[in-house]
């Protein structure tokens, strides 16, 4: 993994072109670290998650399941998951939101990395399939959780049974995504949401973020004292007092995330 924030942006890039960009323990375990990271962070402001190569991720290394003994494999399994868990927990944790560049293939669990963005540009020909079925394994990176609130469980079913691999247009038709863009403008694309939402309102965006996740677990009663109470405490930083007066004065805010 490659890491660098510079303008309050923190840039995550995976960095095993040669292999697809497929997450082994190694890669997990940068992962895991970038993420904390991040989350220590108070200056970072958004997130980028890119990848170098022709291939965003293909998901878990099979050269390595496939080299690890029968015996040792679950236990391989279960110490690079954890790592690899706990960035996506971390992730959703954040306040900065998340923007995800996808070129070339996503798949497997590699598709957690799209699920912990809030917003995913994709290429016009990448295509994202879950492979679970082809391997008789089942899932990981989130893909139970985050796949059918997204796309509904009817396509999640079929998706995880009959293993369908999507292109870049189904996977906007279903909201795995959430806009296409030529091949060689996707990262400029990303970088440029990035730098905007680096100069927003912080606080407020991880607010929304976690309450809109919440949302699919509590009842409307709870959501809205949610609402009431994260406003509220909105209203008391910086930024919404910067807002407010931008607003009166009829001119641009100057967001400072605090």
């Amino acid at each position: 993994m490659l890491l660098d924030i510079e303008n309050h942006v923190a840039t995550l890039r995976l960095n095993r072109p040669d292999k697809g960009n497929a997450i082994d323990a190694d890669m997990a375990d940068d992962l895991a670290e970038a993420a904390t990271q991040i989350a220590e962070r108070s200056d970072v402001r958004a997130v980028l998650i890119a990848a170098n190569g022709p291939n965003f991720t293909v998901g878990g290394d099979l050269g390595l399941f496939a080299g690890t003994a029968r015996e040792r494999l679950p236990s391989r399994l279960r110490r690079m998951i954890d790592s690899y868990h706990l960035a996506i927990d971390r992730f959703t944790s954040i306040d900065a939101p998340v923007i995800a560049a996808v070129r070339g293939g996503a798949g497997g669990g590699g598709l957690g990395l799209l699920y912990v963005a809030d917003i995913v540009v994709a290429a016009d020909d990448a295509r994202f399939a879950l492979g679970y079925g082809a391997l008789g394994l089942t899932a990981d990176g989130g893909n139970t959780w985050f796949l059918p609130r997204m796309v509904g469980m009817r396509r999640a079913q079929e998706l995880f049974l009959l293993n369908r691999r999507l292109t870049a247009q189904e996977a906007l038709a279903f909201g795995l995504v959430s806009r296409l863009a030529p091949d060689d403008a996707v990262e400029t694309e990303a970088a440029g949401l990035a730098a905007k939402l680096a100069s927003g309102p912080t606080l407020a965006y991880g607010a929304v973020r976690r309450m809109l996740r919440q949302s699919f677990e509590t009842g409307l009663s709870d959501q809205l004292a949610a609402e009431k109470d994260s406003i509220v405490a909105a209203s008391n930083t910086q930024d919404a007092q910067e807002g407010i007066a931008a607003f009166v004065a009829k001119r641009r805010p100057q967001f400072h995330g605090r």
